[in-house]
């Protein structure tokens, strides 16, 4: 984002004021109101493709226009009013099955090919028409109703016209709408941030739903906007400002975008709008208060509706081998038909005899097996749904319940689907220490206090303020615990919120005048009564601790564990309390926040009291290696390995102590590197590399992302069933391979190899070279920038995915939701078919959930949105054992077994059909009256078709705890032309005893009639 700003404005704005330029372009000082110069529009707007024009006050002048944009309803409906009757019998039609008997039931309308009574072909097909239209309809209208939830959700807008706040529901919501958003509440639309009710200019959100990332983002109000206004009201005032901003795209990580407000003597405030002036719709807002924001983009233009995948209707793999299988039963039928024409010999109308016949043994595909399946389905979601040990499942599509007993890979998300997403610090470890959280934290605390009661100003306290160096040689175990500790609690992007009861959304007026509104609402916060329960509150009430990462929450509060209190932190100052309850004060000198490419965030502060300058650092072990003396790296690593063993996520902590001259001198470099126009980024780098060298390796912490409950069991049991997991998150990769670990992904015996910030396809090829021979017994780690290389190029593309397919697991770190939904649809091309599942619990899982054989949703803390788009919703993770052991193998086993004995029922009748003519000199009528063939194929044969939907082979307690029983289904032998052949034998073999048995019987009639004369 900020490498996208830069290239922008380098183009467009070298001849403005420098102040200006650095205003506008650093991030860090972006609460500054940049004023640009007119020239420059035309280059800014020719980087902003396809341009739309939105007044913030909703008034355009004559000639303009307000572009028309899609409406802000969600759908995740598959079928509409109109097309509802002609979509679901097109889909049962593209079965050969439900066609063939179109046509049967087609013919009897022809006096010279009827066979039967019309209604004994008719009524099976209808039956079984509306009975499939009426589960699709049920499950459609249930998709309705969860969607009418979010679509109904009130939010207040500030109505245009009389500039009071009035409630709008979601699905009305119009670009251009100016609306309040809430803490904790989801972004309805997307939205370009004005004005925030944060002291510190910023708000956090959690985009987890959006691209399953864990960090919460930073986002910046207009900088206008937010400085220029004292109630939201008053944006609507602005007659003169307008936002400029590029047409919908699928790209969540962008955004170009440009703020004008045209001053009446002339003057112009312009600003650049970029991604971290956004609110992305189905982000949450994590801070305090609330937020106006206008909206940019609706609903199918919305960043979040264009990565997902419209839903489709799923056929199961079991459907189409019956389709398979009932195509062999035609060709069968033809070849019969056939036979007996030749034994009769081509004379008279022999094609119209042909087609009688071929009539009367279409019973060799029974229409009630279509019946027998879709109620065997409904049973099984039932049991699906009643089960009590998996609560809270529920079956949503209830046609592929078989496919649940046929996955062979398995694909899910991270966080909130393997993990909790609640971090622990478990473990913090210094060079002659470690210390649990569980075990020995009181030992900690006591060394804390310790060293904070004797050195009660601060940190490095055997520190020489003037030369910065250590005046003992050997520092004490508790100076260092205690300089680890208020490491923990300073460098960090943390800030501790007290809930304010004041900063509330207006209500929505229906009939006010906007001058009472506004002095009635300045009324109610200024009030001295008002303020001194503000103050009140704020002194009783635990703060609320935001942060872009729950990792730095973990941190934090292993430090307010050990009595050291983060009270307040701003841009400018951080103050803490430390063990002793002495309060320390730290003025920010700078601030390097954590990003991707650097894999660590320092800070620089200088202690008020003493004067005393700290450089802290944490990061990644493989970067902080080469940045700690040379004397603590093998401790460091080691610590990090040992920790890493253990399934927790590491971060090492170093410090610097420096003089007043070597900071004065840092700070010249980094403000000039600041400066600058073109790569910024790398001299600021370059600048802070200069400061990191021989720093003071502190410790190493370990922090644990909670698992599910029987998240290892579960992943356990389904490797041994044979099924392979692959792991897509949004996340890091280090955080992703520390959850590989805990949650049993990676097994002891396996290896881990890595493929990341890879863009070049050639260097991708030597890494797959080097990764084939081993491939067994490697765990790959591959992060998006990778993957994207590797699906642009269709050589590396398929090389990648024949070979990865045979390691143990692989995990995809960085991926967006597109990506996810195009590993799916991939796996399933270059598997030949393999049955893939998907699992979920976020937003930006719902492509993947809806191009999976098997989409499996889980209820989130964040919403229900992967849930509502899933075949099977469930709890947690650990219900998919139980459900794909045990339902999906019943399901599967079950359905086989009774498609091929309803087969083989009408293949007894079909065969004494055609013995039937040739017996009786090849009249072509049927042997039973059509009512009794109806109610044979129904009532008199379903207490054997039921038995079969209620038996089990064996009980959940020996299928849970053999899972290689599963093993057994994945390759289809249930039901294939192997067991075909064996029950049209079985056909044959029975029909030939019965008709022995009738022929001897009437043998014997006959010689007993004859000797009784």
């Amino acid at each position: 984002m900020q490498r996208f700003e830069d290239e922008k404005e380098d183009d467009s704005f070298r001849n403005d004021d420098q102040n200006n330029q650095d205003a506008f372009q650093n991030n860090n000082q972006n609460h500054q109101n940049p004023d640009l110069k007119r020239s420059s529009e035309p280059d800014l707007l020719d980087q902003i493709p396809n341009l739309r024009r939105i007044k913030i006050d909703g008034k355009y002048k004559d000639g303009q226009k307000s572009e028309r944009f899609p409406g802000n309803s969600i759908s995740n409906q598959k079928y509409s009013t109109w097309n509802f009757v002609p979509v679901v019998l097109f889909n049962q039609f593209k079965f050969f099955f439900n066609l063939f008997f179109l046509c049967v039931s087609i013919s009897q309308f022809f006096e010279s090919l009827r066979v039967g009574f019309l209604f004994t072909f008719l009524a099976p097909l209808v039956f079984v028409l509306l009975l499939t239209m009426a589960k699709e309809g049920y499950d459609d209208y249930q998709r309705y109703q969860r969607d009418k939830i979010m679509n109904t959700k009130v939010y207040k807008k500030i109505d245009k016209n009389s500039k009071l706040t009035i409630e709008v529901q979601s699905k009305d919501l119009k670009v251009g709408d100016v609306i309040y958003v809430q803490s904790n509440e989801r972004v309805p639309a997307d939205l370009v941030l004005l004005y925030t009710t944060d002291k510190s200019g910023t708000v956090f959100i959690r985009t987890d739903q959006l691209d399953g990332e864990t960090d919460w983002k930073v986002r910046r109000p207009v900088t206008f906007t937010q400085n220029q206004i004292e109630r939201p009201e008053e944006i609507l005032f602005m007659d003169n400002a307008e936002i400029k901003c590029e047409g919908p795209t699928n790209l969540i990580y962008e955004f170009a975008g440009l703020f004008e407000n045209h001053v009446r003597n002339g003057h112009e405030s312009r600003e650049a709008l970029s991604l971290e002036n956004t609110l992305w719709a189905e982000t949450v807002l994590a801070s305090q208060g609330f937020i106006v924001g206008i909206v940019v983009y609706t609903g199918r233009s919305t960043r979040s509706q264009m990565n997902q995948k419209l839903p489709t209707t799923k056929q199961c793999q079991l459907d189409r081998e019956i389709n398979y299988l009932s195509k062999i039963l035609f060709v069968l039928v033809l070849i019969l038909s056939m036979s007996i024409v030749l034994l009769n010999g081509f004379h008279g109308d022999w094609l119209m005899f042909y087609f009688r016949i071929v009539l009367l043994l279409s019973s060799i595909i029974p229409i009630s097996l279509r019946v027998n399946l879709d109620l065997a389905k409904m049973w099984y979601s039932y049991c699906i749904n009643q089960d009590d040990q998996i609560p809270g499942t529920v079956a949503r599509n209830s046609t592929i319940p078989e496919e649940l007993g046929r996955i062979q890979f398995l694909i899910t998300d991270k966080t909130g689907t393997l993990t909790q997403n609640d971090m622990i610090c478990k473990r913090i470890m210094t060079e002659f220490a470690q210390f649990s959280s569980d075990d020995t934290a009181e030992d900690l605390k006591e060394l804390i206090f310790k060293n904070c009661r004797l050195f009660g100003e601060g940190p490095c306290g055997d520190y020489d303020i003037i030369t910065a160096k250590v005046q003992t040689r050997r520092r004490e175990q508790h100076q260092i615990c205690r300089d680890m500790l208020t490491a923990l609690t300073i460098c960090n992007n943390v800030t501790p919120v007290h809930q304010d009861p004041a900063v509330q959304v207006p209500q929505a007026h229906k009939n006010a005048d906007i001058s009472n509104f506004g002095s009635s609402r300045r009324a109610s916060n200024n009030t001295p009564q008002h303020s001194q329960d503000r103050i009140n509150q704020d002194k009783s009430d635990e703060p609320i601790l935001q942060a872009s990462s729950p990792d730095e929450i973990a941190l934090v509060k292993f430090a307010i564990d050990m009595n050291m209190y983060l009270l307040e932190r701003d841009r400018a100052q951080v103050q803490i309390k430390n063990s002793d309850n002495k309060y320390e004060n730290y003025e920010v000198l700078a601030n390097f926040p954590f990003s991707s490419e650097t894999k660590k965030m320092s800070i620089l502060v200088r202690q008020k009291d003493t004067g005393r300058i700290i450089y802290y650092v944490k990061g990644a072990e493989v970067v902080m290696e080469t940045k700690v003396k040379p004397a603590q790296r093998a401790p460091l690593l080691e610590f990090c390995e040992s920790l890493a063993m253990e399934g927790l996520r590491t971060l090492v902590i170093a410090q610097k102590v420096l003089t007043a001259h070597d900071c004065e001198l840092f700070l010249q470099n980094y403000k000039a590197a600041a400066s600058r126009l073109k790569q910024r980024e790398q001299f600021i780098q370059a600048a802070v590399s200069e400061l990191e060298h021989d720093l003071e390796f502190l410790g190493v912490t370990g922090v644990e992302d909670k698992l599910q409950n029987n998240v290892q069991l579960t992943i356990e049991s389904l490797k041994s069933a044979g099924i392979q997991v692959w792991m897509l998150t949004g996340d890091k990769v280090e955080t992703a391979t520390s959850i590989a670990i805990s949650a049993g992904l990676k097994s002891r015996r396996h290896q881990l190899y890595f493929m990341r910030e890879l863009d070049d396809p050639k260097l991708v090829q030597d890494h797959l070279k080097e990764f084939a021979p081993k491939v067994l017994t490697t765990v790959l780690i591959i992060d998006g920038k990778t993957l994207d290389t590797i699906l642009k190029n269709n050589d590396t593309e398929q090389a990648f995915f024949e070979i990865s397919i045979k390691a143990p697991c692989v995990c995809v770190c960085r991926c967006s939701p597109t990506q996810k939904a195009r590993i799916c649809q991939l796996l399933k091309l270059y598997t030949n078919g393999m049955r893939i599942a998907g699992v979920g619990d976020g937003g930006n899982d719902v492509g993947m959930i809806l191009e999976a054989d098997v989409g499996i949703g889980i209820v989130g803390k964040e919403g229900m949105q992967a849930s509502l788009a899933s075949d099977f919703s469930i709890m947690e993770f650990g219900s998919l054992r139980k459900l794909i052991l045990w339902h999906g193998r019943l399901s599967y086993k079950r359905s086989a077994v009774l498609s091929q004995f309803v087969i083989h029922r009408g293949l007894i009748i079909s065969v004494i059909q055609g013995i039937f003519i040739i017996l009786f000199y090849f009249v072509a009528i049927p042997v039973y009256n059509g009512f009794l063939m109806l109610g044979y194929a129904t009532i008199y044969t379903s207490l054997p078709v039921f038995s079969l939907v209620f038996d089990r082979d064996a009980n959940v307690d020996a299928v849970l705890k053999f899972p290689p029983l599963y093993k057994t289904l994945q390759k289809g032998r249930n039901l294939n032309f192997k067991t075909f052949c064996i029950w049209v034998w079985k056909s044959l073999f029975q029909v030939i005893f019965k008709l022995y048995n009738v022929v001897v019987g009437i043998s014997n009639y006959h010689v007993l009639y004859i000797v009784l004369q």
